[in-house]
């Protein structure tokens, strides 16, 4: 049979043992966990970066089409045109959403509907769409 005192100390060094490893797998863990968080900070100065680069070459393709829109270098024509049509597809666009609203202003009568410089057409439309729900809620008060 085992003794108390052999068992007692083959217990303790196992425990020692497993608090070696503990204390191991801690500092390892705490070790892994500073270099994921490096990692990940140092992915997110790559992403600013990446963007601030996307940010430079919007800039700079702006900055070239307005100075050779008209005369553009032979390689840039295909790009300057591209551009050119669309935003002329945006400014004939805006002109029928804004005849549109017109429209809808014309339909509602003396409704007042807020035109503000700059706004954006889905709050323009939300307006409208809430000034005809109390308009209609006016008319079935009365």
């Amino acid at each position: 049979m085992v003794s108390f005192e052999s068992f007692k100390e083959k217990a303790l060094a196992t425990a020692g043992k497993v608090a070696d490893k503990s204390v191991f797998f801690a500092r390892t863990a705490g070790e892994k966990a500073k270099i994921l968080g490096k990692i990940t900070k140092l992915k997110t100065e790559i992403a600013m970066e990446k963007d601030t680069v996307r940010k430079s070459f919007v800039e700079i393709g702006k900055l070239y089409y307005e100075k050779h829109k008209d005369n553009p270098t032979p390689e840039m024509t295909q790009a300057v045109e591209e551009i050119t049509l669309s935003l002329q597809i945006v400014a004939d666009k805006k002109l029928e959403v804004e005849a549109l609203k017109k429209e809808l202003v014309d339909d509602l009568g003396d409704m007042e509907v807020e035109e503000e410089v700059g706004k954006d057409t889905e709050d323009d439309v939300d307006q409208v769409m809430d000034d005809i729900v109390d308009k209609e809620k006016n008319e079935e008060d009365k």
